[in-house]
């Protein structure tokens, strides 16, 4: 028996490698490695949940035990990274690396017996209220449906410009639905499942419509990560973002599926399952709270525009990382804060200006199980000094090692107040007008909701339970006024700057976010307890649709006669401009476009060519002495046939290419004037993109 046993844990491990390794290298069927990927996290994902997490239900060990097998395979592709290479046969070294432990460490896992009659049971023939089950079904389906059909690959400045009306319509049907459900439904399992879908319908608009992508990151990154598959490194070997790499490009070999499927899909997806979980069992399994209504307020969290999440950058999956950790930070055991502290260590390797930060947070987690009293009160001391700076050292620190600009601004309290604490639009049309006083001040709406929770918590004296995430949030606040009052970052463009702050401010509502949905939960508690109380219930279903839906609008691009975010998408015909000019020039030459231009040169042909430093596509970095500069003064100033001479001369090639969409909005009058100044002229996708070539004279 034990020789047998012996051959399983050595042929079963080894069985799932051989059919991905032929699958990289000689198969390179997506199908196959679907299904073979897919039972490999799952089988293995069950059997590690169930070693760290033996308490737990199923669920919980499959979905974080799979989380704990990408996150060990990811953490040893990281490491493999710099020592030495980061190759196809890496993955397949990582996999034997984690698989065959886990067949000897976890032998006596058994798995439950799968019933076919008590499922049916159980999920179809017990499962209540089925119409409503069926309806938000098919509400999910006709939105899905409405998407899909509204995909593009032309320039749009949001997507709530194509896409019908119906489609807010249907979703503030299946809102109501979902919100009845999850109160009524007594199949957790079921509501989690439905929980989920809605969600991933939330973070899945960008995904759908935009058919190249959406966003001028991704693209940057997903060059990055082609050129690691193509070379099995990157130089310099940078300590940002390798993290987020390492997980994309293992589920690309894993699977076979194209690798920028995978880097759309993968945070979007990630967020829809991870983040509802996550609150649930914080509030369930942590703070023992009802289910049905823990479910329900899980809703809550979307109060905050999910933009981060709506495509894969190391920003957002650090981001929601963060919210995991947040949420089960709650449940108090020791295998629980060592899975916290692995999460917190994935961060670093993601993104180590996020990640230190929450590394502190968890490590404050571990400090409150010192024993000895004037240990833990020095070492939580000790903590809570240094995290009140831990950005601004950071950012210098990061600056100082990458040979960028960071200054310290003198101090000017005014500074501190350089924001409006409230903004409204009156345009007369009153449900819009609504609508933007959320849109417009959802971070006040929010603080005002966690200050109404917090103060509801001390009346029920349940602060305690929130402390410390409280005062994480304070803390990371101030890092804020710290950042925004000494700091100038002078690499930095005023909009990157602008998101630097972001970023932060983003962070420390993360750690308020438990307080808000708390105050949720007691206002759903306090209304659906009560018999009757139609009124009650008839409010927290209203607030809730009115909420999310609003949200929803609020996490894309948004442009009609209140705001214009002014975020175009790189377009079939900017990849065909890049393809044109490309087949069209032969040696060096520059091009002067917008910065989806340049990210469409990125996704097809990577970081080829600088010219002192510039990238040969104009892209705005900062610098005041860069080729953007050339390409804002045409379009800004006019066209003159001497910027184009500069910029030719500043990069020292003798060919050049101005590029203007036909969404510019004084192309008709750019156009004609550049061409008759250009050598030659082109057009891609019937005229919305302007090419004019110049030789140098």
């Amino acid at each position: 028996m034990k020789l047998k046993l012996r051959l399983i844990y050595f042929f079963r491990p080894f069985s799932f490698i051989a059919l991905i390794l032929a699958n990289i290298f000689v198969i390179k069927n997506p199908y196959l490695g679907v299904v073979v990927a897919g039972i490999l996290i799952f089988f293995y994902g069950q059997r590690l949940g169930h070693k760290i997490f033996a308490t737990s239900d199923r669920f919980f060990q499959t979905l974080y035990g799979s989380l704990a097998f990408v996150g060990i395979n990811s953490i040893i592709l990281w490491i493999s990274f710099y020592l030495y290479n980061l190759e196809p046969l890496t993955v397949i070294r990582a996999l034997i690396i984690t698989t065959i432990p886990l067949e000897y460490f976890t032998p006596k896992f058994i798995r439950p017996k799968f019933n076919l009659k008590q499922f049916f049971s159980d999920y179809i023939v017990k499962l209540k209220p089925k119409f409503l089950i069926f309806g938000f079904l098919i509400f999910v389906l006709v939105n899905f449906m409405l998407l899909f059909k509204f995909r593009t690959d032309q320039a749009i400045t949001s997507p709530w410009n194509i896409v019908s009306k119906d489609f807010f319509v249907f979703f503030i049907v299946l809102t109501i639905l979902l919100v009845i459900i999850l109160i009524k439904n007594q199949n957790i399992l079921v509501s989690k499942i439905l929980l989920i879908i809605y969600t991933a319908l939330f973070s899945s608009v960008a995904l759908i419509i935009y058919k190249i992508g959406y966003g001028y990151d991704p693209f940057l990154h997903l060059a990055a990560m082609k050129q690691i598959m193509a070379t099995s490194t990157l130089i310099p070997k940078t300590f940002y973002y390798i993290g987020e790499y390492s997980v994309v490009i293992f589920l690309h070999n894993i699977t076979q599926l194209p690798l920028e499927f995978i880097n759309k899909l993968f945070l979007p997806l990630s967020m829809a399952i991870l983040l509802p979980t996550s609150i649930y069992y914080g509030l369930t399994t942590g703070l023992k709270l009802n289910k049905n209504y823990s479910l329900t307020a899980c809703l809550g969290s979307l109060i905050l525009p999910i933009t981060y999440f709506i495509h894969t950058t190391p920003q957002g999956l650090t981001n929601l990382l963060c919210l995991i950790i947040i949420f089960l930070s709650f449940i108090k055991h020791k295998s629980m804060l060592k899975f916290l502290l692995f999460l917190s260590i994935i961060t670093l390797t993601i993104h180590p200006l996020f990640g230190a930060p929450i590394l502190v947070f968890v490590i404050y987690l571990f400090s409150q199980n010192i024993i000895n009293a004037k240990v833990k009160k020095a070492t939580q001391t000790v903590l809570i000094l240094g995290s009140l700076f831990v950005f601004p050292i950071l950012f210098i620190l990061n600056s100082w090692l990458n040979n960028l600009k960071v200054s310290l601004l003198k101090f000017n309290l005014s500074q501190l107040f350089d924001f409006t604490l409230f903004h409204s639009e009156h345009k007369f049309r009153f449900i819009y007008d609504l609508i933007y006083v959320y849109g417009f001040n959802i971070k006040i709406i929010f603080l005002i909701l966690a200050g109404c929770g917090l103060l509801l918590m001390l009346f029920k004296k349940e602060f305690a339970k929130y402390k410390v995430h409280f005062g994480a949030g304070i803390v990371i606040f101030v890092n804020f006024l710290l950042t925004k009052v000494f700091l100038n970052f002078e690499f930095a463009t005023n909009q990157n700057q602008a998101q630097f702050m972001s970023r932060i401010s983003e962070l420390s509502l993360y750690f308020l976010l438990p307080i808000v949905i708390y105050l949720f939960y007691n206002l759903i508690q306090f209304n659906f307890d009560k018999q009757g109380n139609f009124a009650g219930k008839l409010f927290v279903l209203l607030l809730l649709t009115l909420i999310t839906s609003t949200s929803l609008y609020f996490s894309y691009p948004v442009k009609d006669d209140y705001k214009d975010s002014q975020e175009y998408n790189v377009t079939k015909g900017d990849v065909e401009a890049v393809q044109l000019i490309d087949q069209k020039t032969e040696g060096d030459y520059i091009v002067l476009g917008n910065q989806m231009l340049a990210a469409a040169a990125i996704r097809e042909f990577g970081f080829t060519h600088y010219y002192n430093q510039d990238f040969y596509y104009s892209i705005p970095n900062g610098n005041d002495n860069n080729l953007y500069q050339y390409y804002k003064k045409l379009v800004f100033e006019k066209v003159d046939r001497d910027f184009i001479d500069q910029a030719m001369s500043q990069a020292n090639v003798d060919q050049a290419y101005f590029v203007l969409n036909n969404y510019w909005s004084n192309s008709e009058k750019l156009i004609p004037q550049s061409k008759f100044m250009s050598d030659n002229y082109y057009t891609t996708d019937k005229g919305s993109n302007h090419i004019f070539y110049f030789q140098k004279k």
